[in-house]
Order: structure tokens, then C-alpha cells, then sequence
């Protein structure tokens, strides 16, 4: 691709571009590909230098040269003399930010992909990953070909794509929607974080639709307080096109926020009754959710095999994004009700010696108390055993939500196995002991810093009727001790117990 359409809406401070001691022409120079890795660097390239929270891009400039690059974008022109630029036949560009930059020029790069799509974005601190399933079967049950991107992988078609982050870096982000555009998809459904829109990944993406979950403690370590982490995932809503959509959680005090600022049309959705999709009775049982709404006086029933009052909210935010985009009420209940489980997430294994584990990624205090509630509203005392949790916390993240993990699972649960999460390099018992002054009640709390070794005493005290929530890690299938990751499944473990059992 010529330089100067890849340029095309970004303000460029400055551009060296004399080559061996001439003066070229964006137009005559052709780029072979974008890299902001220097390792991935090959002749030809436009190399981009991110400014990260680990690394400096602009400390492998020379590197990138060394590999080939062509063309650089950086943001510190002090990074590389422009003498340098000239004497190895590099063109040298200035921007205000390379994050948008990049993902400008990966938009032009692969022409645009996001407007050849209805592109629906799903951004909250839980939730996003079922909703985002349930979208994408909404619009499948419509005919519609439609591409998943989000925290377990990513799936064009049939084709499932290891995902590295719940939303890809711009430049992988556009070589996925262009794919998916190559495979016919129509839509897709993606879940937005809060690290992808600061660190503007999703910057210059048309979205037609986009939805808020929710709001709670997590990634405070990086937005350091709660207005921080509300004002990253507003962002995907200013920037909305007017024709586009907001559909939020009118029960959530920030979706009320959410809805006061929109400047698109607005769906909001909940039990309370100013919602434009109002839930009018809800039944929630082990084998699944009936869920009667009503819509401009129009009232219609869901029927779901997801359990929970927190997938109620799922069913509903997704209920919303089909009436939105004005999908037939038929495809959207067939498509809500096709999805029977998402990995990890309220995932339950049944023993033969009668107990249940449940698998789920709740790693925050907000989600774990979910988990619980919903265990107790469907299997009421007298229809159940004991409730363990087995959980930890993360090392290297948010420290002070580890008490109110503590908190929640002391109330709501018999009995706690607290152990170890991906500690990274953080001492797990550090961890462990932040967790543990949440707890007032230690006679109902047993530690056991081995992850395998926890779940297997929860599993071994199981009796029938018991249910275990093992909660943190979900669909992971890797643990990460200090810089290492090994491969670890909760689910595998649970599976390898129940095999082993006489």
C-alpha cells in the first residue's frame, strides 16, 4: 500500500522525509506491512513505536531499521536524528500519539473493515463474554453469519483463534474484522475492555451497537480509582456515531450514567420499571430461566438453559441489541435460547457421587457474590448440601479487592478454600493473608496455597447435594507462577477427581 492513503486521517507534527539525501513523496513509497513489534520488523515495513506501561517502542527504532523497516511513527522526535533517517533511508513521522495513530493506520490499512459490519461492542466489568455468545447466536438464529471476538477466543466462522487479550491491539483487531469480512461474515460481536479503549484499541472501529453491562471493583491497579475505570469504558460511547445505538443497564447505578449522557439512541434494560426492556417475572432454577418482558407494551417470554439472576441481565442486554438492530422477535428468542453454556462461566460438572461443581471465571467481589447468590436462589437450602468456594485472587493486580473477596465468600458461602490464583510474582501467601482480612469467621475457612491441591480437598469433603463454586479462573487452562505459565484447568482437575473416584 502507497504511504499517503495510509496516512489518511492522522495528524502527522512532522515528517522527515529525505532518503539517501533526496526528497521523496508519500505517494511514490510503498508499504509492505505495519509492525509494532521490531521483532517482527521485515524490509518494507512501517514501523509504529507504542509507549506501554512495560516498554518504549522508541527504544527498538534502531533495531527496526536494522530489520528493514521504511517508514517510522513515533511520538518523540528526539527518539532517532533525523541524520540517521536520512543515511539508512528512512522516512521519520511525527504524531501527537502512536496508539491512534496505529490504529488509524491499521483501519486504512485493511480498508476499513468495520464498516462493512455491524460491529456490536459489549464493555462492563462482568458479563461481557456470555453476552457477547448470546449476540452472536441472536444473529446466527437471524441468518446472519456472524465473527466472535472476546476473553476465551476469538471465531470466524467454524474457526477458533487463540486470544492473547479480551480485545486484540488495533493492528491484529483490523486484520481480524477484515477476515471476517473476507469470510462473509455479516456482524460480530465483541467484548471491549477497559485496557483496549485508554490504550485506544478500538480507536477509529464503527461500532452500530453498543452495550453497557455493569460496573464494579476491578483493574483498580490500573485506573487506580472507580471514576478512572467508569471514564475508560464511557469512552466507547462518546465516540459513537449518531446512527448508531447505546443499549445499558438501567439497574446499574454507572448504566444510569451511561443513559444520561448518551447522544445516540438509547435501549435500556432491568427489573426497573423506566427500562425500555423491563423484565416482568423471572423464574431461576438449576435447570435453567424463564424470563417474561415487555417492550412498548409488547410482552414476550424467554425460556434459557444459563442459570443465575446475573444471566437474566445477559439475556436481557442481548435481548436489547436484537430489538436495536430490529432482528425478527422469533430469530432473537430461538438464538437466546440455543446457548446452553458458556465455557467457564457458570460451567457445573456433576459427580456421580452426587455433588455439583461449578467452574466460573468470577474473579472480582461483585461476580463471586453473584455466583453465590445464584447458587442459593436455585438450589434453596432444603434442596441442597453445603456450598464451598475455592478461590484466590491475582497477583500483580488490584490488592484491595482481595478483603472483599474474603467478605463476600465468608457470608455466602459454608465453607471457604482460599488458595491461589495466578499469584504472578507476587508470594501467594501474601495474597492469601490480604484475602483473609475480609474474613470474620476463620473457623469456616481453610487455606491451601496449591491451586490442584485446593480443588481436590473441596472435592474429597464433597458430600451429596453438596455444590462447589470454584471460582477465578474459568476457561484459563494455564496458572502463572512468577514469570512461568504452566498448564492448569480447574475443569480438568474437577474431570481427573471424578475418574479417579472408586
Amino acid at each position: 500500500m502507497k504511504l499517503s492513503p495510509l496516512l489518511a486521517g492522522i495528524q502527522v507534527t512532522k515528517m522527515f522525509q529525505t532518503m539517501f539525501g533526496r526528497m521523496v513523496v508519500t505517494h511514490d513509497v510503498e508499504v509492505r506491512g505495519i509492525q509494532y513489534d521490531s521483532r517482527r520488523v521485515q524490509r518494507g515495513d512501517c514501523f509504529v513505536a507504542l509507549v506501554g506501561q512495560g516498554t518504549n517502542g522508541h527504544l527498538y527504532l534502531q533495531e527496526a531499521i536494522n530489520r528493514g523497516a521504511s517508514v517510522l511513527v513515533v511520538q518523540d522526535d528526539d527518539s532517532i536524528p533525523d541524520s540517521l533517517c536520512m543515511h539508512r533511508g528512512v522516512i521519520k513521522i511525527v504524531v501527537s500519539n502512536t496508539r491512534t495513530a496505529l490504529a488509524l493506520l491499521s483501519a486504512n490499512f485493511y480498508g476499513h473493515p468495520s464498516r462493512k459490519l455491524t460491529v456490536i461492542g459489549v464493555t462492563g466489568t462482568n458479563g461481557k463474554t456470555t453476552t457477547t455468545h448470546l449476540i452472536k447466536s441472536m444473529f446466527e438464529a437471524a441468518g446472519q453469519k456472524t465473527g466472535l471476538i472476546g476473553t476465551i477466543h476469538h471465531q470466524i466462522d467454524d474457526q477458533s483463534i487463540p486470544a492473547s487479550h479480551t480485545t486484540p491491539e488495533s493492528l491484529e483487531l483490523n486484520k481480524l474484522l477484515a477476515d471476517m469480512v473476507a469470510s462473509g461474515c455479516s456482524a460480530v460481536s465483541m467484548e471491549v475492555s477497559s485496557h483496549a479503549l485508554h490504550q485506544s484499541r478500538v480507536h477509529g472501529i464503527h461500532f452500530s451497537v453498543a452495550v453497557f453491562t455493569n460496573l464494579s471493583q476491578d483493574h483498580l491497579d490500573y485506573h487506580k480509582t472507580m471514576q478512572e475505570y467508569f471514564e475508560a469504558k464511557k469512552t466507547l460511547f462518546e465516540t459513537l456515531d449518531p446512527s448508531a445505538c447505546t443499549v445499558t443497564n438501567r439497574d446499574d447505578d454507572w448504566g444510569r450514567k451511561i443513559f444520561a449522557a448518551a447522544r445516540t439512541r438509547t435501549l435500556s434494560y432491568g427489573f426497573d420499571a423506566e427500562a425500555d426492556v423491563r423484565v416482568l417475572s423471572a423464574g431461576l432454577s438449576l435447570s435453567g430461566t424463564s424470563i417474561t418482558i415487555e417492550y412498548r407494551g409488547m410482552t414476550s417470554t424467554l425460556q434459557s438453559p444459563l442459570v443465575g439472576r446475573f444471566n437474566v441481565y445477559n439475556l436481557l442486554g442481548a435481548y436489547a441489541v436484537g430489538i436495536g438492530l430490529e432482528l425478527p422477535p422469533d430469530r432473537i428468542r430461538l438464538g437466546l435460547g440455543q446457548v446452553s453454556s458458556v465455557r467457564g462461566r457458570f460451567e457445573r460438572i456433576t459427580s456421580p457421587a452426587g455433588w455439583t461443581a461449578i467452574v466460573d471465571y468470577a474473579h472480582t467481589p461483585d461476580a463471586l457474590e453473584k455466583c453465590l447468590h445464584a447458587i442459593h436462589e436455585v438450589l434453596p437450602r432444603e434442596q441442597r448440601g453445603a456450598i464451598l468456594a475455592v478461590f484466590g485472587a491475582g497477583g500483580d493486580r488490584d490488592a484491595s479487592k482481595r478483603p472483599l473477596m474474603g467478605a463476600v465468600a465468608a457470608e455466602l458461602a459454608d465453607l471457604c478454600i482460599i488458595t491461589s490464583d495466578n499469584p504472578r510474582t507476587e508470594d501467594p501467601g501474601k495474597i492469601i493473608d490480604d484475602i483473609l482480612k475480609g474474613v470474620n469467621d476463620l473457623n469456616r475457612v481453610v487455606v491451601q496455597p496449591d491451586r490442584r491441591e485446593a480443588i481436590r480437598e473441596a472435592l474429597t469433603r464433597a458430600r451429596p447435594g453438596d455444590v462447589i463454586l470454584i471460582a477465578g479462573k474459568g476457561h484459563e487452562d494455564y496458572q502463572i507462577l512468577g514469570k512461568n505459565k504452566i498448564h492448569f484447568s480447574d475443569h480438568e482437575i474437577v474431570q481427573e477427581f471424578i475418574r479417579s473416584s472408586p
